[in-house]
């Protein structure tokens, strides 16, 4: 076990300057997406939510704005609020800055990504649409590629479902709420096949109105305690700064920080937060009832700037609060919840509690498509029936067991992921640069089209 982990640590730490290195490669082909773009991402993202929009009966795709929410449903779960706290604890308070990184050049990641997932996506025979990086993986790279992608991200997918399981087992299953982890495994393996089996447009529809929902959940709650200690936000952007560049003592035999702890730590937790380079966004997006590609990989890139603000939020309570610093709480949610109950005492776990089994479900949902979708191009659309029990027997048996080890994996795992796909990614918006430039782009009304 211990070896798994420090052969998974080396790998990461000389996997993230490929992931940097890519990322800002994107960042300037695409002439700084993420900032030039970031007013008619609002424009995009509030003309969605609030022009009705026009009928159109093109099968197995969503409106845009449904496509965008699930995927944030699956961008913004526990990880975005837990991975902070975990990166602070192994890598010091200089890890947010590894965050706002990954958070930044994770944008234009996303939109290169999403843009591509659009513009390759084919329509099925029998109807629906087949989307996300297999589709371009294939036409341009190489079909072993594209196999080799759907293959461990598959995998990955899996392992990430069960971990959130697990973790929202455990804060549901604290004295004070006493769920038992059976009971709260039952509920999400029933609920999610449920949902499933209705395929792309009910997952949609759930997710545009849960979204929202869980996002201000604990936005309100940040924002509280953050508002209640404005006098210490000085001091702690100093400890941030510091930290990053000196390693420090913070507990005794405790030695975290410096600039390289910090950009390992912030930026591959940082990218299990967005998905920049992973390339599942793309999936749900590939489902939007829209020609415009430039336009719905603008909008996707909401979704990392909403983790970002959620990974921000998580990591300023946890300094505030100094429970990163206690070694007598666990690596995850308990730390969270230790948070807020410093603050809003019994409250304050029914707060991380509603805010966990709303992202968990979320992402638990978004992660279970996404890997039927990668599971449909390995067996040529075939068999989806047998993943949708796989996938519930993993969530019920995720929430009941140790799962110390699965996460240990989950670091392993993305590298096979993300290092293939990310590079691949860069030398397609080098060869195929047309695609990512406003050229392609419909005007703004006629991205308002839906299934009705």
């Amino acid at each position: 076990m211990e070896l798994l982990k420090a052969f998974g640590n080396n790998l990461l730490f000389w996997t993230t300057p490929i992931v940097l290195g890519a990322s800002l490669l994107l960042t300037i082909k695409t002439r700084f997406v993420q900032f030039r773009k970031i007013p008619q991402m609002f424009y995009l993202f509030f003309s969605l939510l609030f022009k009705r929009p026009k009928k159109d009966q093109r099968g197995g795709t969503v409106q845009a704005g449904r496509a965008l929410f699930t995927a944030m449903s699956t961008t913004i779960g526990i990880s975005t609020i837990v991975s902070p706290v975990i990166a602070i604890r192994l890598g010091g308070p200089g890890a947010m800055l590894g965050f706002l990184l990954a958070t930044i050049l994770g944008a234009a990641v996303n939109f290169t990504e999403v843009t591509l997932a659009l513009t390759y996506r084919k329509q099925n025979p029998e109807g629906g649409v087949s989307g996300g990086p297999m589709q371009y993986l294939q036409d341009e790279i190489a079909p072993l590629l594209a196999k080799w992608y759907a293959f461990f991200a598959f995998i990955l997918l899996l392992g990430w479902t069960g971990a959130q399981a697990n973790q929202l087992a455990a804060i549901l299953g604290t004295e004070v709420l006493g769920i038992p982890h059976w009971g709260t495994g039952l509920f999400l393996a029933v609920a999610v096949l449920l949902l499933l089996v209705g395929g792309i447009k009910r997952i949609a529809s759930f997710s545009a109105k849960l979204v929202p929902f869980m996002f201000v959940v604990f936005l309100v709650g940040s924002l509280w305690i953050i508002g209640a200690n404005l006098d210490k936000i000085p001091a702690i952007c100093s400890l941030v700064l510091r930290s990053a560049f000196t390693p420090q003592s913070f507990a005794p035999g405790f030695v975290v920080g410096g600039i390289f702890s910090a950009i390992r730590w912030g930026v591959f937790k940082g990218l299990q937060s967005n998905e920049a380079g992973v390339g599942t966004q793309g999936i749900p997006h590939s489902m939007a009832n829209t020609e415009g590609a430039v336009d719905q990989g603008i909008l996707a890139m909401i979704a990392t700037y909403s983790a970002g603000m959620i990974c921000l939020l998580s990591s300023l309570v946890a300094l505030i609060t100094e429970t990163w610093q206690d070694p007598t709480l666990p690596l995850g949610i308990a730390m969270v919840a230790k948070s807020f109950q410093s603050y809003f005492s019994t409250l304050g776990l029914f707060i991380v509690a509603l805010s966990a089994f709303l992202f968990a479900f979320g992402t638990i949902l978004g992660n279970s498509f996404n890997g039927s979708q990668c599971f449909l191009y390995l067996t040529k659309r075939k068999g989806v029936v047998y993943y949708y029990l796989a996938t519930a027997l993993l969530i019920f048996f995720g929430s009941i067991v140790d799962v110390t080890m699965i996460w240990s994996v989950i670091d392993f795992l993305l590298v096979p992921v993300v290092v293939p796909h990310i590079l691949s990614v860069v030398y397609l918006a080098y060869k195929r640069s047309d695609l990512l430039v406003e050229t392609n782009l419909k005007p703004l009304p006629e991205l308002m089209q839906t299934e009705g």
